[in-house]
């Protein structure tokens, strides 16, 4: 006779949440990437019409 087969819903289950805790952490880091690139292209472009009256 077989004997069955051992649970490891416990440890796949840990697993799982370690590995949906580093990707959420993954798109968060890569969101905050994104708001810093665009908030700086969006100041660098409100900046420039007031560099060019200091310049004149």
């Amino acid at each position: 006779m077989r004997q069955p087969a051992p649970d490891f819903t416990n440890a796949f289950l840990a697993t799982l949440g370690v590995l949906l805790f580093m990707g959420l952490l993954t798109v968060a880091a890569i969101w905050g990437w994104a708001g810093v690139v665009f908030g700086a292209l969006g100041f660098d472009r409100l900046a420039q019409p007031l560099a060019r009256r200091v310049r004149r």
